[in-house]
């Protein structure tokens, strides 16, 4: 997924990627994400990345990271967190978090330190466009005024923090998860309209930052995929095994293990009792992986080098995702490898799918088990959706393409009056009444003109 390819020569333009977290690996998320948008954009502009070690990697494995890295930026530049991110001293300061105005998640970013760093670092790139890659390095935004800014939303933060705390049963976990809502949406809400441009990853996510902050300029640059990399491959499959892929420390993957295996993977068994399950990802925790192989028929894969042969194998895919936001770059990599996709409705929310065409979505347990094993049963039927959700990446969810909508947005942000009067006249084109104002946010943000 690296890629061999060198940097070509590129114009002018500066971009300086501000970053929560060093984008490589690229190994799902927004990692995954931020990498190859990186990898696409130095095409045409010189990127000087600053990012922080939030994963806390080693020295050698930061220098292995940059190296790769800086094939596509001129610049690499690691942070170290203020407090080592999970530490002792981590959670603690998190345990007082509620007595704060701001999210935790910022506040873990910061310090004055690093606020005079990032002084230094913007006085170095005084014609360059700034691009902040997560709501989380909010508090260093106030430094930057008088620079063109964009900021990215991998996920809209308060609907997840929402649908959070209104599946918690824990009365005081719903209570912090509550306050949490309400702080993002907040910060959603005053960040929004102080930004050239807000970048979120769907229609979905558009709607709600414009409910949350009406006054923001938002386009729409979806998630994709490397459709080089994630190919259909010729290997024999294990004819009624189940896959499903992701981070097995992110909590909307783990609640949707918890559910398959419990709910769905008995209804399963009971009609193919030979199926296999396999759970692929990294970072799964003892406990998980022990309460998972407690089952003889579910395999864990943790850390895979490469998770493209374990696809390969699997009869179907399947993401019975219940919880989060934002859109699942995990169903963009199985529709790219040519696979039959199961999922949930929130599990493929934002995404251009088309039930029974290139993906089948069932929501009741019973439905899902059902749909699952109509895969197992059918060639045919495997093969159409593999094929029609192989499509659908080739004409929507490459890399070249979302890349191609971001520097939209990146132009937007550079001559706003020319995007203004863009949005203008294509409001004007499809008839909408509301044409007084070109400044505007349309109702329903959509991709960028």
């Amino acid at each position: 997924m690296n890629g061999d390819e060198g940097r070509s020569p590129r114009g002018p333009r500066q971009l300086l990627w501000f970053s929560h977290l060093v984008p490589y690996p690229p190994t799902g998320g927004a990692l995954q994400r931020s990498f190859n948008l990186i990898r696409q954009l130095s095409r045409t502009y010189q990127i000087s990345l600053v990012a922080f070690n939030l994963q806390g990697d080693s020295g050698t494995r930061l220098l292995e990271y940059s190296h790769e890295l800086k094939k596509y930026c001129d610049e690499v530049d690691v942070w170290e967190l203020p407090v080592r991110w999970r530490s002792t001293r981590w959670w603690t300061r998190l345990l007082f978090s509620p007595l704060f105005p701001d999210p935790y998640t910022c506040r873990a970013f910061w310090s004055r330190d690093l606020l005079v760093r990032w002084r230094q670092t913007l006085r170095a790139h005084r014609e360059a466009l700034l691009h902040f890659d997560s709501p989380d390095l909010a508090l260093f935004m106030p430094a930057a005024s008088g620079f063109r800014k964009v900021l990215n939303h991998h996920n809209c933060e308060s609907m997840m923090a929402r649908r959070r705390a209104q599946q918690e049963g824990n009365p005081l976990k719903r209570a912090y998860l509550a306050s949490l809502w309400r702080k993002l949406a907040n910060l959603e809400s005053n960040m929004g309209p102080r930004v050239d441009v807000n970048i979120v990853v769907s229609d979905v996510d558009a709607r709600v930052l414009h409910e949350t902050s009406p006054a923001a300029h938002i386009h729409v640059v979806e998630n994709g995929t490397d459709s080089n990399y994630f190919q259909p491959l010729d290997k024999p499959q294990d004819p009624t095994s189940l896959i499903f892929v992701g981070s097995l420390d992110w909590y909307p993957n783990i609640s949707a293990i918890q559910l398959l295996v419990r709910q769905i993977w008995p209804l399963v068994k009971a009609r193919r009792p030979e199926a296999r399950l396999y759970i692929v990802g990294r970072s799964p925790s003892k406990s998980l992986s022990r309460w998972l192989t407690s089952d003889p028929s579910v395999n864990v894969v943790a850390n895979p080098a490469d998770v493209r042969p374990w696809l390969a194998r699997a009869t179907v895919f399947v993401c019975p995702i219940v919880d989060g936001g934002g859109t699942r770059l995990k169903i963009l990599d199985a529709l790219a490898a040519g696979k039959a996709v199961v999922s949930t409705t929130i599990g493929c929310e934002g995404l251009r799918v088309k039930p029974g065409t290139n993906i089948l979505i069932a929501d009741s347990h019973e439905d899902f088990a059902r749909e699952t094993v109509r895969v197992l049963d059918s060639d045919s039927l495997r093969r159409e959706l593999g094929a029609a959700g192989r499509s659908l990446v080739e004409t929507a969810y490459t890399w070249e393409i979302i890349a191609g909508r971001l520097e939209q947005a990146y132009g937007c942000a550079l001559n706003p009056d020319a995007c203004a009067s863009r949005r203008a006249e294509k409001r004007k084109t499809l008839g909408d009444a509301e044409t007084s104002d070109s400044s505007r946010p349309t109702p329903r943000p959509t991709d960028p003109p």
